[in-house]
């Protein structure tokens, strides 16, 4: 296992620490789906004539997919221990497939909550974050990364 340390300490043991460094990961992450997110349906999409659900699945989906990027990479420099357990192509191949995986929760909650309920899309897709980042966390620490 790699030895993480920020600002010389080292937290490779702490387990506190490499929860709270992903929350850290997983907050700015979210925060750039939700920018994406706003951006997408607002402006680079809003003028393609669709309807509501075709609309914010498609932001959905798009902002996700940069977003998780954005994750792998932090997460990796962060909190795990990138290519301990797997062979980085097969590492990223389980990162995509989990994350596949997490799009479709999303999918799901964002087609309950703005087709279903009629709720504001850039409120559901906050809620859908909070929900989804559960399965996150749980499925790369136990799955793919050695934290």
């Amino acid at each position: 296992m790699r030895r993480k340390v920020l600002f010389g300490f080292d937290y490779t043991d702490s387990e506190f620490i490499k929860l709270v460094l992903y929350l850290f990961v997983g907050g700015t992450a979210a925060l750039f789906e939700w920018g994406l997110f706003y951006i997408f349906i607002n402006y680079l999409l809003n003028g393609l004539g669709w309807g509501v659900t075709a609309l914010t699945m498609t932001a959905t989906a798009m902002a996700f997919c940069l977003s998780t990027l954005f994750h792998y990479f932090l997460g990796n420099i962060l909190v795990f221990d990138s290519g301990s357990r797997y062979e980085r192509g097969k590492e990223l191949s389980l990162v995509f497939l989990v994350s596949i995986m997490g799009l479709g929760f999303n999918l799901l909650l964002m087609y309950i909550f703005v087709t279903l309920l009629s709720w504001e899309p850039m409120l559901s897709k906050v809620l859908t974050s909070c929900i989804v980042v559960v399965w996150n966390y749980l499925s790369r620490k136990k799955w793919i990364f050695r934290s």
